[in-house]
């Protein structure tokens, strides 16, 4: 059976990196990778993908050839909610309520990407979205009402 999803440190070996640099891609961007319980999974096509862009040789003429991409379709922007000392109400109410309006959302906030961490030894909940900053700006703007009740 063939492998689909590879960890970090699989990464790093075929790569022959250490695994922080793995995971610092994973970070910035440059390799996709899925959040599974506590470890990062990188989708076997995902990493086809990295390995294609990242160490195929490129020739001045492709990179002089290549149309201009417009700022805002390059531009992504994070933001985290942390809610200190969280009741898990009060973290499953925020969190389903990001969910709901993920599903919902309008297509014009452009691509977007909602994940939800839960540390039990601090009891703090971090609600991380990623996305178009106009995404990010009609979430915060959701976040008072949300927050008020």
């Amino acid at each position: 059976m063939e492998k689909i999803m590879y960890t970090v440190g699989e990464i790093a070996e075929i790569l022959g990196l250490h695994p922080k640099t793995v995971q610092r891609f994973i970070r910035e961007g440059s390799l996709k990778a899925r959040k599974i319980g506590r470890a990062w999974k990188i989708h076997v096509d995902d990493f086809k993908e990295y390995a294609h862009g990242e160490l195929a040789p490129k020739s001045s003429a492709e990179i002089s050839s290549a149309p201009a991409i417009p700022i805002e379709h390059r531009l992504s922007v994070s933001a985290v909610i942390e809610l200190r000392n969280a009741q898990n109400d009060e973290a499953s109410r925020i969190s389903n309520t990001l969910i709901a309006v993920l599903n919902g959302k309008d297509p014009a906030w452009g691509a977007s990407r909602y994940d939800f961490l839960h540390d039990r030894d601090t009891g703090t909940a971090r609600f991380i979205l990623y996305g178009t900053p106009l995404f990010i700006s009609s979430i915060m703007k959701m976040l008072d009402p949300l927050l008020a009740g």
